[in-house]
């Protein structure tokens, strides 16, 4: 793969269609375990790719450990507590803008905005800090269980997002049919996609679509039948959404309108789903006989399906996004290993991120990063944060959770182009420009041997670049940072906080302009 000839490609702004197909990777490694001990390239590598980038004390202390022992570190426990609620404003009710005359319609939509970019802030905050693998798997389960915050002239609740964004992050090491099965009753996955209007009579095919096509197997593996029956089976469930609406569940929690749900039998995958009476026709039956009934024939009729799809996703997410370019027989390797645990997604994650293929050099540096990545890797690496993150990912074009459409971002070269790109060079030079002088001598002294110019520049490019630089390149690095004086007037230099700030700020925005300072 040429990377640098992609990324060109890229710049000059050119259609996906104009481009030529990247020559595909050849990569020996599998899914066998890597069971070297961890570099520090191997590290940095782990660190881009299953969080928010790496602090340089973090990378260097997982140096001699094994892939194993550091990825189940960096997991997490499954039953991590929810973090702190980001403001009051997550149990307001709100009143229904919808018939309100215009000052209130616009106060109501005015005050969603703000509540929205709050619960943005806090969340890229919480990227920012983490270092586990905590935020980033939430992140991508939002972006594959899409739910938008505009859409179709109208509004996710802020507020309902906010539970929505708990609850993937409560699942997102748990087994596959136990997420499917939240989602699939989620508030804001109702609205979104129009189930809180699914009706005995009326069935809404919206989501009973979705589930199979974009979320669970992909395309081919159902029949039309197996949506209208599905629909059926989704009847009943209801949003709370609005202060004068039922809310038997609390705020902004679904229900289940038992007068709504179709009570006779259903086919589903071949499969039969009883009729029942009025009598057995609750929330708590329906949720496990027939919503959960529907999830587990997809697991069970559908098992390779459903295991391969999801593989295909994680690794495009956090391997490499060609579309193009998928190690067939890597991701067939994983999704037995997915399978055999019973679709634990923990086995999963696992099994991609301690595989030698994982860890192949080839695949560093070949992916773009993320809008979200992008900035908060920058501010993990330097120590500094911006104003309004959640503007600065939305000129980027990934605003949180609001992708364009229910299929989510298109990722892969579409990350960057003529004007997102600025954006990227603006973001990077205000972050590096708001570095003090004391936090650039904490950045400046992280390194070993950083008395020692030349190896003081080999290790903030090594920190800051996906792959090694050719010795023109860490030779204008050096130049950079040094500004004409020699080498060995480094140390000097160093005794004068605002001298040293200043070559520091002076190379990493030299770096910051390469090619590869947008790949992990």
């Amino acid at each position: 793969m040429n990377r640098r000839a992609v990324f060109t490609s890229l710049l000059r702004g050119m259609r996906r269609e104009e481009l030529a197909d990247a020559q595909p990777m050849i990569l020996e490694a599998g899914a066998e375990e890597y069971t070297q001990p961890l570099t520090l390239d191997d590290a940095l590598h782990l660190l881009r790719r299953t969080g928010f980038g790496p602090s340089y004390t973090q990378a260097a202390s997982l140096v001699g450990r094994t892939a194993a022992d550091v990825v189940e570190e960096l997991l997490g426990d499954d039953n991590e507590p929810a973090p702190e609620s980001p403001g009051a404003w997550v149990d307001v009710w709100t009143e229904d803008p919808q018939g309100a005359d215009l000052a209130t319609r616009n106060q109501i939509l005015r005050q969603w905005d703000v509540n929205m970019s709050a619960f943005a802030k806090w969340w890229l905050g919480r990227m920012t800090n983490d270092p586990s693998m905590i935020e980033k798997i939430t992140l991508f389960w939002s972006g594959h269980w899409v739910t938008e915050y505009e859409f179709d002239e109208t509004h996710s609740i802020p507020q309902m997002l906010y539970r929505q964004y708990l609850m993937f992050r409560r699942n997102r090491l748990l087994n596959m049919r136990t997420m499917a099965l939240d989602v699939t009753t989620d508030a804001a996955m109702l609205y979104f996609l129009g189930g809180t209007f699914n009706s005995v009579g009326t069935a809404n095919e919206n989501y009973a679509r979705e589930l199979m096509e974009l979320f669970l197997t992909g395309l081919g593996w159902y029949t039309e039948g197996d949506v209208k029956e599905g629909a059926r089976v989704l009847t009943g469930w209801r949003t709370q959404m609005f202060s004068d609406a039922p809310a038997p569940n609390g705020k902004y929690e679904s229900w289940f309108d038992a007068a709504a749900h179709d009570i006779g039998a259903k086919q589903y995958l071949g499969v039969t789903i009883p009729a029942r009476t009025e009598d057995n026709n609750t929330a708590f039956q329906v949720r496990e006989e027939e919503v959960g009934r529907i999830i587990e024939i997809l697991h069970t009729a559908r098992a390779e399906a459903v295991s391969t799809f999801i593989a295909s996703k994680v690794y495009k997410y956090f391997v490499y996004s060609s579309p193009g370019d998928v190690p067939t027989q890597f991701i067939a390797d994983i999704a037995t290993t997915f399978r055999n645990a019973d679709f634990k997604l923990r086995a999963l994650f696992k099994a991609m991120f301690t595989s030698a293929h994982f860890f192949d050099p080839a695949l560093r540096g070949a992916q773009i990063k993320t809008p979200i990545e992008y900035l908060t890797g920058l501010q993990r690496q330097l120590g500094v944060t911006i104003a309004n993150p959640d503007v600065w990912v939305a000129n980027m074009d990934q605003p949180v959770m609001d992708p364009p459409n229910v299929s989510g971002w298109a990722g892969y070269r579409t990350w960057i182009s003529t004007n997102t790109y600025p954006v990227r060079r603006s973001l990077a030079a205000e972050l590096i420009k708001s570095m003090s002088d004391e936090q650039c001598g904490t950045f400046i002294s992280q390194f070993p041997d950083y008395t020692d110019a030349k190896k003081f520049v080999a290790g903030v490019v090594q920190f800051m670049l996906p792959v090694p630089v050719s010795q023109t390149r860490m030779d204008f690095y050096l130049s950079a940072l040094l500004q004409g004086a020699p080498d060995y007037d480094w140390p000097s230099i160093l005794a004068d906080e605002g001298a040293a700030g200043g070559r520091l700020r002076n190379l990493l925005t030299t770096i910051s302009k390469a090619p590869d300072f947008q790949l992990c």
